[in-house]
């Protein structure tokens, strides 16, 4: 009498930095893995540019048989760094939500380009990185030109409307 082969989806760890290649090195050995990404805008030596990481950082999925699966060999790849665990039982999740995931990242298939990732919409939360205003939290009113954005502060308990350069202010980030 054979027995019906169940799959389980694990949660792993990576090494700091690491998930791509953490999946890479399972991929290439024949395993089922999960690396979700998103599109963010990052800002290096002043200039912003749109790089695709990892939803979880740190955090890859693997889909195993519990009943054949290797631990030992799966810790052991570069790049990995363990199975999360909760006390004595690896941490699993249901696929469903492995589905659902891939699902929304499938719905947005279309990556945005950097202008649509930085074109705002009045009513963003934004954070300001310069000037004397630098580290508080606004909304995005509109466009002042083609330079300066008009962003709303909330000053001695009033929303106070000020002009600000396009590059002093990102989307919600601090």
């Amino acid at each position: 009498m054979s027995k019906a082969v169940t799959y389980k989806w694990y949660v792993l760890t990576s090494k700091p930095r690491d998930e791509q290649r953490a999946y890479d090195n399972l991929v290439s050995q024949g395993y089922h893995c999960f690396l979700p990404k998103i599109s963010k805008v990052k800002k290096r030596n002043g200039v912003k540019s749109l790089t695709l990481e990892p939803l979880f950082p740190n955090y890859l999925f693997i889909q195993l048989d519990d009943e054949q699966a290797n631990f030992n060999a799966i810790r052991s790849t570069r790049g990995i760094g363990a199975f999360v665990r909760f006390g004595m039982n690896h941490a699993t999740i249901d696929a469903d939500i492995i589905e659902q995931i891939r699902a929304n990242q499938a719905q947005s298939s279309q990556p945005k380009t950097l202008e649509q990732m930085l074109d705002y919409q009045s009513g963003d939360l934004v954070t300001i990185q310069q000037g004397p205003f630098q580290g508080l939290t606004a909304i995005y009113q509109a466009k002042d030109g083609l330079e300066r954005s008009i962003l709303m502060i909330n000053m001695l308990g009033q929303q106070s409307p000020v002009s600000v350069g396009n590059d002093a202010f990102d989307k919600g980030e601090a």
